[in-house]
C-alpha cells in the first residue's frame, strides 16, 4: 500500500503559502500505521428487509446501473472510492485538508473527526466580515471573491488562526464553488489534501429532497436544479440518474485536475457510508476511529416516492 506519513504540525502553509507555526494540539494515539492514498473500499450500497418497498422498488430498478458501476476496475469507477495502489513510497500527508465533497455527503461528519482529533477545522464559515462589523463571513463567499480577482484562492478568507481542515467550503448549491472554480482552487493553493466524498446514489438523492434550510422555500434538491452548475445546468437534476451523471463528471474532473500537481497535492476517497470508514480514515489521518460518527443527518429519508425519485 501506498503509506503517507504524517505531517508535522509546525510546517503547515497557510492560504497566502506562508509559514505558520501552531501550537501542537492533543491526538488521539492510534495503533494503526498512517497510511492510504486511496481507500480499499467501493460503493456501499446499503440495503435491509427492513426498509420501505419504496427504497427496495428503487434499488431493484437500479441495480443494473449498480452491477454496471461495479463491473468496473477501480480506477475507472466515478461512482465509488478507487483502491489504493501497491507503490511503496513513503509521501508526507500535507496540510491543509480540503473536502470538496458535496452537501449532505460527510462534511458534518468530517469537521467534528477533525476537531476531535486535535486539528483546527473549518466548516463553512471563514471568520467574519472585514466590512460588516459582526457578520459572518462564508468561505464560499470569500473564496469566490478572490478568485475572480485573480487572487489565492483563501486570500480574502478573514481567519486569524491557522486552519488543517476545511471540512466544507461551499454556501450550498447556490454557491458551490468546488464545481464551479475547481480548476483555480486545485490550482490556487500551494499544499493540500484534498478528500472527495462518496455515497449511494439513490440514498444521497432521497437526503437532498428530505433536506430543507429554514432560510429557503425549496429542498436541497430543488437548490441544485436552479443554481446552474458546471455539468447540471438549470432544470437539470429531477431523478436518480441525473444527479448520478453530474456526480460522475465531477469526480472525473477532481481526480484528473489534483494529477496535474504530482508532489504538491494529494487526493483521498471515502465512502461514508462504508461501515469500516472509520478505521479507513484512522489509516490516513491518524485520527482515531471513535471520532467519526454521521453528523447532520436528515430524518425520514424513506419517505420519498418512487414516483419522485425518477421523474
Amino acid at each position: 500500500l501506498l503509506k503517507l506519513e504524517p505531517l508535522a504540525r509546525n510546517s503547515l502553509q497557510n492560504h497566502n503559502g506562508k509559514v505558520d507555526l501552531p501550537q501542537p494540539q492533543p491526538q488521539p494515539q492510534s495503533n494503526h500505521s498512517v497510511g492510504m492514498h486511496q481507500f480499499q473500499s467501493g460503493m456501499t450500497l446499503l440495503s435491509s428487509n427492513n426498509t420501505s418497498t419504496t427504497v427496495e422498488s428503487l434499488d431493484r430498478d437500479h441495480q443494473d446501473q449498480d452491477d454496471a458501476d461495479n463491473s468496473e476496475s477501480d480506477s475507472e469507477s466515478c461512482l465509488r472510492p478507487r483502491r489504493n495502489s501497491d507503490a511503496a513510497v513513503k509521501l508526507p500527508l500535507k496540510l491543509p485538508f480540503i473536502n470538496l465533497g458535496m452537501p449532505k455527503m460527510g462534511s458534518t461528519s468530517l469537521h467534528t473527526y477533525f476537531q476531535c482529533g486535535g486539528y483546527e477545522s473549518i466548516h463553512w464559515e471563514c471568520g467574519k466580515s472585514p466590512t460588516m462589523r459582526g457578520k459572518r463571513l462564508f468561505c464560499a463567499d470569500c473564496i469566490k471573491s478572490a478568485i475572480q480577482a485573480g487572487l489565492p484562492p483563501f486570500s480574502e478568507c478573514n481567519i486569524n488562526k491557522t486552519v488543517a481542515s476545511y471540512a466544507q467550503i461551499d454556501r450550498g448549491p447556490e454557491n458551490l464553488v468546488q464545481v464551479n472554480y475547481l480548476n483555480e482552487i486545485v490550482g490556487g493553493v500551494p499544499n493540500a489534501t484534498f478528500i472527495l466524498t462518496f455515497r449511494n446514489m439513490t440514498k444521497w438523492y432521497m437526503s437532498l429532497t428530505n433536506w430543507q434550510s429554514i432560510y429557503s422555500e425549496f429542498n436541497m434538491r430543488n437548490r441544485f436544479q436552479r443554481a446552474n452548475l458546471i455539468g447540471l445546468p438549470t432544470g437539470v437534476g429531477r431523478n436518480v440518474s441525473e444527479f448520478r451523471n453530474f456526480y460522475c463528471e465531477y469526480v472525473t474532473r477532481v481526480r484528473e485536475e489534483v494529477a496535474k500537481y504530482p508532489g504538491r497535492h494529494m487526493l483521498v476517497e471515502i465512502d461514508i457510508e462504508d461501515p469500516k470508514v472509520g478505521w479507513q480514515l484512522e489509516e490516513v489521518f491518524g485520527v482515531n476511529r471513535t471520532c467519526w460518527g454521521k453528523k447532520n443527518t436528515a430524518k425520514h429519508n424513506d419517505k420519498v416516492s418512487k414516483e419522485e425519485l425518477q421523474r
